[in-house]
């Protein structure tokens, strides 16, 4: 059963507390005379109140995840089989090979924003080809470049190569593998290999997506072009696609058909819409709310304590006026101190989130939080408000010695100013920078920029005409470059032919 918590074992603990004290509680409302009381104490009613503030406090250690992420982001590990029996033409008159590359391609042609993508081969060895990034083109012509069979050691081995993979994928950040292969193992039993793969990918909580070529039936495998008679792997290869759906079972993952049905699982694990392990989890976690059950069981506490502490009771309406305010900051200014609001700030302008960086926008006068609190402004496309944040640190006085900061703000000022279609204060701006601090790389780069060059160019020399365009690379300069893309791929050795080679 998964519960939607990021660390659920905090919740054990708290359920012990929780009835340790209802039976405290209990024992005290019976005996009432074994005990002193005071008047208006009610001891059973203040036990339930320490049992809310335990299930409160527990609840929020425990991180309760609901809603959806505020934009997708997930990091899919590619996991191609290179083996030699994906060269079978089993799939529906294509190899294996080709169907696999046929699915990455529609797979990578639809739109996925906020998706990273990493390919690795798998052998009997993990082949890390490219790492995780946005850039399909890249992966497409690695895909190009090699064939089943040529890369890496012979055979396949799901048992030594995801576990590897897994070792590269970064901790708690939402990440999949996306396995392409027939699931023959050929390197020891596919119980063994099952259980070694199975056991780093449940400890990294890392679901596997599969998608399985090959119709099951026994096929000849064909043979390389340097080796009449290779014996590193069978000659007859079987696709075992329950294999691949046991391992996408045990680990969490998605068996997937063909690349639609990929590319649109991918998109709603992105999304939040299916889920992911906990720790990997893209719900925002939400904490507070055990804050509130465990500020409700303080209240109630108080509310029964008696007359010694009748005097606390008024804190109770002072709390309850401070919840409306703080439930209101969903959609206002959070308050926190400015530098972690800075802080979360940055951080949100960092991975592209503008409505969190807006929310958490920095409003003190520290230099560093105001040409924060610009950047903000510019990014979502409001260049008077940065102007008048920037007037504090872009003023006509010059401070002695020039902080560090000076630069800073008189460029964002000067690109405010290019935003709000005045590039005359932009240059005057950029020319009191270089006044202040001659041969500054960014000043004299934008001011560049911005300077027109009012001479008209010279007439075209009839007898000198202008040398022509560079030709575009032909197709014998991309097969070349493939080529070499492909003689730096590792090798696989290569099999001896007879007693004469031996």
């Amino acid at each position: 059963m998964k519960l939607p918590f990021s660390h659920p074992w905090v919740l054990i603990p708290t359920a012990a507390a929780i009835l340790v004290t209802l039976a405290l509680a209990l024992r005290a409302h019976l005996r009432p005379g074994q005990g002193v009381q005071v008047v208006g104490q009610r001891p059973l009613w203040q036990g339930l109140g320490l049992a809310v503030m335990a299930a409160g406090l527990g609840l929020g250690l425990a991180e309760p995840r609901w809603g959806l992420p505020e934009f997708p982001r997930l990091t899919v590990h590619v996991a191609l089989d290179a083996s030699r029996s994906m060269a079978v033409p089993d799939a529906q008159g294509r190899s294996r090979w080709e169907a696999a590359v046929g699915a990455l391609d529609r797979i990578w042609s639809r739109p996925q924003p906020g998706i990273r993508w990493g390919l690795d081969f798998l052998t009997g060895d993990d082949i890390p080809v490219q790492p995780p990034g946005e850039d399909r083109t890249l992966l497409r012509e690695a895909l190009r470049a090699a064939l089943p069979g040529e890369v890496g050691s012979p055979g396949t081995s799901l048992g030594r190569g995801l576990p590897q993979l897994a070792a590269q994928v970064d901790r708690d950040l939402p990440a999949v593998i996306l396995l392409l292969s027939d699931g023959e193992e050929t390197w020891e039993a596919p119980e063994e290999a099952l259980a070694r793969a199975v056991a780093p990918l449940k400890k990294a909580r890392i679901p596997v997506c599969v998608m399985a070529f090959g119709d099951g039936q026994a096929h000849a495998v064909p043979n390389r072009e340097d080796a009449a008679a290779p014996a590193a792997e069978p000659a007859r290869s079987t696709a075992h696609p329950e294999f691949l759906a046991q391992l996408a079972e045990a680990t969490g993952g998605q068996v997937f058909k063909d690349g639609e049905d990929a590319a649109g699982g991918l998109q709603a694990l992105a999304a939040g819409r299916l889920p992911l392990p906990a720790r990997r989890s893209l719900q925002p976690a939400h904490p507070e709310a055990g804050a509130w059950i465990a500020l409700a069981g303080l209240a109630l506490w108080l509310l029964f304590s008696g007359k010694p502490l009748a005097r606390w009771r008024p804190l109770l309406a002072l709390l309850v006026g401070l919840a409306a305010p703080l439930s209101a900051q969903a959609s206002g200014p959070v308050w926190a101190p400015p530098g972690v609001k800075a802080w979360v700030a940055q951080r949100a302008l960092e991975e592209g989130n503008l409505t969190a960086a807006r929310r958490w926008r920095p409003r003190d006068a520290k230099p560093a939080h105001v040409l924060l609190a610009a950047q903000i402004d510019l990014r979502a496309g409001l260049p008077e408000e940065a102007l008048k944040t920037l007037a504090v640190l872009a003023g006509q006085g010059t401070p002695r010695p020039v902080p560090a900061w000076r630069a800073p703000a008189l460029l964002l000022a000067a690109r405010a100013h290019v935003e709000a279609h005045r590039p005359e204060e932009a240059r005057a701006l950029l020319e009191r920078l270089l006044l202040e601090q001659p041969g500054q790389p960014e000043a004299i780069h934008d001011l560049q920029t911005l300077v027109k060059d009012t001479t008209p160019p010279p007439p075209p020399n009839p007898k000198k005409p202008p040398p022509p365009p560079p030709p575009r690379p032909s197709m014998g300069a991309q097969q070349d470059e493939l080529e070499g893309l492909k003689q730096r791929l590792p090798k696989p050795p290569k099999t001896p032919g007879g007693v004469k080679d031996l």
